[in-house]
C-alpha cells in the first residue's frame, strides 16, 4: 500500500514498559539522516522547546507539556504539528519521520482522531503504525488497568521487551491473552541484547493494512474454538447457499470483546453503509474494526477501517473472494451486530 505525505508512528504503552528504549533502539538502527526525524514527547509538567529551537537541536526532540496528549494537549499536537510542517518549508528543511511517544497513561485513540481528522494534518501527515510496548513484568497492570488495555486493542504491533530473566517461551501466555485482546495486532520482541532493526519500526504501513486479516482471523477462530462456552460460533446459509459466519469472543475480567464476521455473499454497497452507520451509532465502545469486502460491482476486494467514528475504504488489488471483518471494542452489542450482519449476507436475487 502505497501512502503519500510524512509518517508518524506512535509508541503508546504503559508506565516502564520500554517505550523509550525501543525508540533509541529504531533511531540507532536507521539510515535516515537524525535531523530528518521529529520526536514529540509528552512530558507531564516539563518545559517545552520552542518549534523554531526544535530545529537546531541534534536529535530534534519536541516535547510537550501542562497535560496528558490524549486530553488537554490535543490542540496542542495540532499546533506542534503544524508548526513543523510550516517551518521545514520555510527553512527548506527535509523531514521524514515524526515519532510521537506518549505517556504512559495516554489514551491513544484521541491522537489517532485528531491526526485523521484535521484538515490542516491529514493533508500533510499520516499514521504510518501505533505501536504498543508491553513487557511481562506489568502484565498484571494490564489486566487492571482500562488505558493500558486501550492501548494494546488500539496497536498495530505489540512490541514485547524481554528484560532479564525472560524469553519468548515464557511469555506465551502473555502473548495468547493479547492475541485474544487484539487480533489484529502481530508480535515482535526486542532486548537490550537483542535490538530491533529499522523494518521493525519505520514504514511498517500497517494502519491502513489488512493483509494480516485472513491470518488474525484463522487465528482468532482456533481460540474461539477451544475456549467453549464463552464463545458463539454461528454459521447461516442464504437463500443461494453462501455461507456467512460470526463468532464473539469476551474477556469477562475486563469486558473486551472481539467479534469476527465472514460471508461468502457479495455485499451490497448502499446496504453495507448503513449496516457501518448503525454498528457505530449503537456501539459506542467500538475501538476499531478491519475488513476485507466482497462488493457487488466491484471487480476487486475493498478494504474498510475504522478507529471509533472514523472510517475509510480503500481500493485493494485483491481478489474479491470472502468478505472478513473483525472488531473489537467494549460492551458490544455483539448479538445484534451478529443478527444485523447475518441479515446483511441475505440475498434476495433469483
Amino acid at each position: 500500500m502505497i501512502s503519500l505525505g510524512i509518517p508518524i508512528t506512535i509508541v503508546s504503552g504503559f508506565l516502564g514498559a520500554g517505550k523509550t528504549t525501543l525508540i533509541n533502539q529504531a533511531l540507532n538502527a536507521s539510515e535516515l539522516p537524525r535531523e530528518e526525524i521529529i520526536i514529540i514527547e509528552n512530558e507531564v509538567g516539563q518545559t517545552g522547546i520552542d518549534h523554531e529551537l526544535l530545529l537546531h537541536t541534534k536529535e530534534r526532540v519536541l516535547q510537550l507539556n501542562n497535560g496528558c496528549m490524549c486530553c488537554s494537549l490535543r490542540e496542542d499536537l495540532i499546533t506542534t504539528l503544524a508548526s513543523i510542517e510550516e517551518v521545514t518549508k520555510e527553512w527548506q528543511v527535509p523531514l521524514s519521520q515524526i515519532i510521537i511517544e506518549t505517556t504512559g497513561i495516554a489514551d491513544p485513540q484521541p491522537i489517532i482522531q485528531t491526526i485523521l481528522t484535521t484538515p490542516i494534518l491529514r493533508n500533510t501527515y499520516y499514521i504510518d503504525s501505533l505501536l504498543t510496548v508491553v513487557d511481562r513484568q506489568n502484565c498484571s497492570i494490564y489486566q487492571n488497568e482500562p488505558v493500558s488495555l486501550k492501548q494494546i486493542a488500539l496497536a498495530d504491533r505489540i512490541v514485547f521487551a524481554l528484560k532479564e530473566g525472560d524469553t519468548v517461551s515464557n511469555c506465551s501466555e502473555i502473548v495468547a491473552t493479547l492475541t485474544e485482546i487484539n487480533p489484529l495486532a502481530d508480535f515482535i520482541y526486542f532486548s537490550e541484547t537483542a535490538p530491533i532493526t529499522a523494518t521493525d519500526f519505520f514504514h511498517l504501513d500497517k494502519f491502513q493494512a489488512t493483509e494480516g486479516l485472513n491470518e488474525s482471523l484463522a487465528t482468532q477462530t482456533e481460540v474461539e474454538r477451544t475456549n467453549e462456552p464463552h464463545s458463539r460460533d454461528h454459521h447461516h446459509k442464504d437463500l443461494h447457499g453462501h455461507s456467512h459466519r460470526s463468532a464473539v469472543h469476551q474477556h469477562d475480567e475486563h469486558g473486551f470483546q472481539t467479534v469476527l464476521l465472514t460471508t461468502e455473499c457479495e455485499l451490497n454497497e448502499a446496504a453495507l453503509i448503513r449496516w457501518i452507520d448503525w454498528l457505530l451509532f449503537a456501539n459506542q465502545e467500538l475501538y476499531r474494526f478491519k475488513g476485507i469486502i466482497a462488493l457487488e460491482n466491484r471487480e476487486l476486494a475493498v478494504a474498510v477501517q475504522g478507529v471509533n467514528q472514523q472510517v475509510s475504504f480503500q481500493l485493494t488489488p485483491l481478489e474479491k473472494t470472502t468478505t472478513k471483518i473483525v472488531l473489537i471494542g467494549k460492551n458490544l452489542a455483539s448479538k445484534k451486530i451478529e443478527e444485523t450482519f447475518n441479515q446483511l449476507c441475505i440475498t434476495y436475487k433469483q
